[in-house]
C-alpha cells in the first residue's frame, strides 16, 4: 500500500512536521489570547539569553517568541485612519495577486485610502512588462474586477538618480538587479505616500487575520518573525547606528511604513536611496533588508509609536500551489 506524502511547510525553511503540528497547535491557541502581556514576557526572554550568549536564539524559541506576540494589538481602537496598501509584483505573480489582493482587503481594518500595484514597465514605455499576452489579460482582469487599484510602474516610483545607477550597475535584464530593486522600490512608495501609513506587501504573502496598522497618534503594529539575518543586522547598525535591542527579526514580507519615519531614515530621498544601496558590502546588496531597516529604526528612535505583534500570515514562495 502506498504510503501518503509528507506535507510540506511552504516557508522560507522547512521544518520537522511534529515540530510543525506543535507549533500549529500552539499558534491557535496564543491567537485566542492576543495578550500584550504575554508578548512582553516572551520578548523579555530574549533580553534575558543575551546576558548568557552572544548568539541570537535557535529557530524554535524565536518562533514561540513570535507566537506569543498578540495577533493584533491595537483591535480595539476605532476611528482609524486611512492607509495606502502598496503591492510590488512581475509577471510570475499574476497567478497569485488576486489571492493576495482578496486577503488584504478582507483583512486590514484600516480604511484603504489608496490600492497601488507597481510592476516593471516595457522597454517601449506603452505597458507592463509581460512575456505573455495572456499576462496582460489576467492583470486587466484583476482591474476590472478591483475599480479602486492603480498600476505604477517602477519607473514611476524610483529617482533619476536609483534608475541611472540601476542601468550602469547592473544593465537591461540582470536577474540579480531584482533583489535591490525590490528594496528600492519599496522604501520609494512608503517615502512617497501622501498618506499616515503605506502597508508594503510582498506579492507571495497572504494576510489571514484581520490586523489594526496605525492609529491616528501614530502608534503602529511592528511584527516580529520567526526569521534572523545577521548582515541585515549589521548594515543597519553600520548605516544608521541603530543598535538591536532584540535578536529578532521584523522580516515578515509585508510591514507599515509610516512616510514620516521613512522620510528621516532617507532625508533626500532617491539620492539617500542611493547612497543605502552603496554603502552594501556584497556586490547585489544582499545585506540590504528593507523591513528589517525600517523596524529596526523606528524602534529605537520612536519606541512611543511602536505596538508588537506576531506575525501569524502565510508566506510561501510557491503559493501558486495552494491555488
Amino acid at each position: 500500500m502506498p504510503q501518503s506524502p509528507t506535507l510540506r511547510n511552504y516557508s522560507a525553511r522547512e521544518r520537522d512536521p511534529a515540530v510543525d503540528t506543535l507549533l500549529h497547535w500552539v499558534r491557535n491557541l496564543l491567537r485566542l489570547s492576543n495578550s500584550r502581556m504575554l508578548g512582553a514576557a516572551a520578548r523579555q526572554v530574549d533580553l534575558v539569553s543575551q546576558r548568557f550568549r552572544k548568539k541570537y536564539l535557535p529557530l524554535p524559541v524565536r518562533a514561540l517568541i513570535s507566537l506569543c506576540q498578540p495577533i493584533d494589538p491595537l483591535r480595539r481602537y476605532r476611528n482609524l485612519p486611512p492607509i495606502e496598501l502598496v503591492i510590488p509584483f512581475v509577471e510570475k505573480d499574476l497567478a497569485a495577486l488576486p489571492i493576495v489582493l482578496a486577503a488584504a482587503k478582507r483583512n486590514i481594518r484600516n480604511p484603504l485610502a489608496t490600492v497601488t500595484l507597481i510592476t516593471p514597465r516595457d522597454a517601449e514605455g506603452k505597458g507592463p512588462r509581460f512575456a505573455s499576452p495572456d499576462s496582460s489579460r489576467a492583470l486587466d482582469l484583476i482591474l476590472e474586477r478591483n475599480p479602486d487599484v492603480r498600476v505604477l510602474f517602477d519607473q514611476d516610483i524610483l529617482g533619476a538618480a536609483l534608475l541611472t545607477e540601476l542601468n550602469a550597475r547592473f544593465g537591461a535584464g540582470d536577474r540579480n538587479a531584482g533583489w535591490v530593486m525590490q528594496q528600492l522600490i519599496k522604501l520609494s512608495a512608503a517615502h512617497q505616500s501622501q498618506e499616515i501609513g503605506a502597508l508594503i506587501l510582498d506579492a507571495d504573502t497572504v494576510m489571514l487575520s484581520p490586523k489594526t496598522w496605525i492609529r491616528r497618534d501614530k502608534r503602529q503594529l511592528l511584527q516580529i518573525a520567526n526569521e534572523y539575518h545577521a548582515d541585515f543586522m549589521r548594515h543597519v547598525l553600520m548605516y544608521f547606528g541603530v543598535p538591536k535591542k532584540h535578536k529578532l527579526s521584523f522580516i515578515t514580507h509585508h510591514q507599515l511604513m509610516q512616510p514620516e519615519v521613512v522620510q528621516r531614515m532617507f532625508p533626500q530621498g532617491s539620492e539617500s536611496l542611493l547612497d543605502w544601496w552603496k554603502s552594501s558590502t556584497d556586490p547585489i546588496g544582499r545585506d540590504l533588508g528593507d523591513y528589517e531597516a525600517y523596524g529596526c529604526f523606528l524602534a529605537h528612535h520612536y519606541p512611543e509609536r511602536v505596538a508588537y505583534g506576531s506575525f501569524g500570515n502565510l508566506f510561501s514562495p510557491h503559493l501558486a500551489r495552494f491555488m
